[in-house]
């Protein structure tokens, strides 16, 4: 409740309480005065009757003429005369009933006065006729009585209207400071931190004000500070000094997140080349090794230096090249391709570099990955006759299906509706409770079951990745139950990034507005915001108007900045438990970060007991991941 209605309420109190006692006094002064008043006229009216009687004569018309016309010419409520025996011999009276209908019952009841009257012996030649009582009319009492009344009400009414009124605008003035001071306050519960610069005159809101700019600018500053530790912490565990390439450990953690089940970057070829740098820093020294590190970096990020791509020199002589959804065919191309242009710009021999090129799918674990490119690492070595060594690995009968294949059953399943949706739990380890569910899809095809990461390449391939998801996201709108519980749905970079998406996404939106649509919501990948931050705002600006909420998946702290979040404001991140673990330190850093803003972290990946308690250490209560299916 504001402060001018609270001061209102309070007004209207002491003006009833005022009034309340105002009418009392007023009341009982002006209800004895009148008592009085009309007992004296009522007196000598009598008296006048009474001679007047005495001068017309002792017959009863004489005397009934007299009554009659005393009655007409005053106001009386009745005239009664009576013998020497005290029996009504001649009796006038009033009909008051329309006199008293101007009065309401309740005010009447109210100040509700005892009859008025006067008696009166009338006597002639010392012979008594009898007596005459005459009754005053009490209805010119009430009528004028209530007319003050509803005088006074109207004049406290307007007296009242008037003074808030100008209390209205005199509050308005001198409370000004209090609109911004509330406006302010309401931005930092929503987690937006605005400056007040107009600073109030008054000492008690000029405090306020200072003080809650002072807590912003701390907070600011802050989360600047956080900020730019955080970047300065990505570079120096995550990016190589001298090349400037992402270095074993973000390789890792990367490459750990391409494993997962439902990533759609979950297969393709890995490129790793190893050179002779022992021979190459005693053949050119020390710096002319370090620029041909540098050139070579450069041509590796000239030919693999895309969204899905991932790079990594790997220690001082190895580097990998991670080329997601693409074939065995444009695998050994774009290496042979890449291996001629390092021996036409760099001045390596072929036997100071090694080459090889291994298949990654259906993975059990990043160490045996890791495994096997060791294996191939080591292979090249000893087979260094060709441009590149290749590990020929066991291909699965997705991969098998030819290009018409794949293009028919991805139009006969969008027709007929053959995707299946696939739920993942996210869990509260506090409560011990689904927190929300993750939604995923699979495709149902005759009498073949197709996983999402087998799915993904060739979507891509056949340019039907936005028409799927969004077939996928019409599927999960339609389900009324969503109503009643948390979920979500990751939004590939792919997805966001094509110009197509957008517009057919905010018709399927419009479609189905009439939902609660704050329990939906929507997860997009961190690198998208480092690709097109602009194309990306629109999509959350989108989910915003329509009550969706917005989350962000597959952090692992590659930004240049992250203002975006203070801007933008998630629900939630979602990370990898190898993320959050890799580094106490960054994560410490990105939990000051997150909790200032009010985000919530979740793991992913989470995949054994002891990881619950370790990231319940680290106060992290919300997991996903392979371990979930022992609470089933």
């Amino acid at each position: 409740m504001t402060l001018f209605k609270q001061v209102s309420i309070i007004l209207l109190l002491i003006f009833v309480i005022l009034f309340t006692l105002i009418m009392a006094v007023t009341f009982k002064i002006m209800k004895d005065s009148s008592q009085k008043s009309l007992y004296e006229n009522v007196q000598n009216s009598t008296s006048s009757i009474s001679l007047s009687i005495t001068n017309a004569g002792s017959d009863l018309s004489s005397i009934k003429t007299v009554i009659n016309a005393s009655f007409d010419n005053g106001n009386y409520e009745r005239i009664v005369f009576k013998d020497i025996d005290e029996q009504i011999i001649y009796e006038v009276k009033k009909d008051t009933e329309l006199n008293v209908k101007q009065t309401p019952l309740w005010f009447r009841n109210l100040i509700e006065i005892k009859e008025v009257s006067a008696k009166s012996i009338i006597s002639k030649n010392w012979k008594v006729l009898g007596s005459i009582e005459v009754f005053n009319d009490r209805t010119i009492f009430y009528n004028q009585t209530y007319s003050i009344f509803k005088s006074l009400i109207i004049s406290l009414f307007v007296s009242l209207s008037g003074l808030l009124v100008l209390l209205f605008f005199l509050f308005k003035y001198i409370l000004k400071p209090l609109t911004s001071i509330r406006k302010q306050s309401i931005a930092v519960m929503k987690n937006e931190f605005i400056i007040e610069n107009n600073i109030p005159f008054t000492s008690e809101f000029k405090s306020v004000t200072l003080s809650t700019n002072s807590m912003i600018r701390k907070i600011e500053k802050m989360f600047e500070n956080t900020n730019n530790v955080l970047k300065l912490n990505n570079e120096l565990l995550y990016v190589d000094e001298v090349t400037k390439l992402n270095n074993r450990k973000y390789f890792i953690i990367k490459l750990d997140e391409f494993l997962e089940k439902d990533n759609p970057n979950n297969n393709g070829f890995i490129s790793i080349v190893s050179l002779k740098i022992d021979q190459l820093n005693k053949t050119y020294g020390y710096q002319k090794t370090n620029d041909i590190l540098i050139k070579f970096a450069n041509l590796i990020k000239e030919d693999f230096n895309c969204n899905t791509n991932l790079i990594a020199r790997l220690n001082g002589s190895e580097f990998a090249i991670v080329t997601p959804n693409i074939d065995e065919n444009d695998a050994k191309k774009l290496i042979s391709k890449f291996m001629k242009k390092v021996f036409l710009n760099l001045e390596i021999t072929k036997d100071e570099i090694f080459t090889g090129l291994v298949r990654f799918e259906e993975e059990e674990s990043l160490n045996k990955l890791l495994t096997k490119m060791d294996y191939v690492l080591s292979q090249t070595k000893v087979f260094n006759k060709e441009e590149y060594y290749y590990e020929e690995d066991i291909e699965t009968i997705e991969k098998f299906l030819s290009k018409d294949e794949w293009k028919d059953i991805i139009n006969i399943s969008l027709e007929k509706n053959y995707f299946k949706l696939l739920h993942r739990d996210v869990l509260d380890t506090k409560s011990n409770s689904k927190l929300q569910e993750t939604i995923s899809f699979e495709l149902n095809y005759e009498n073949s079951n197709y996983s999402y990461k087998g799915l993904f390449p060739a979507l891509l391939e056949q340019n039907k990745l936005g028409e799927v998801y969004l077939n996928v996201i019409e599927m999960m709108l339609g389900q009324k139950e969503i109503q009643n519980q948390g979920i979500s749905i990751q939004l590939p970079m792919a997805f966001v990034l094509d110009k197509n998406n957008f517009s057919k996404l905010k018709e399927l939106f419009v479609k189905f507005d009439n939902y609660e649509n704050n329990k939906i919501v929507f997860e997009i990948e961190e690198e998208t915001f480092s690709n097109d931050i602009d194309r990306t705002k629109m999509y959350i600006n989108l989910f915003k108007e329509f009550n969706y909420g917005f989350s962000i998946f597959n952090f692992i702290a590659n930004s240049n900045d992250y203002t975006y979040l203070k801007e933008l404001k998630p629900l939630y991140i979602k990370a990898s438990k190898y993320f959050l673990l890799e580094s106490k330190q960054s994560f410490n850093i990105l939990k000051i970060l997150t909790e200032s803003l009010n985000i919530k972290l979740i793991a992913t990946s989470v995949s054994k007991t002891e990881d619950i308690e370790t990231l319940s250490d680290f106060g992290i209560d919300a997991i996903s991941g392979p371990i979930l299916e022992e609470f089933k």
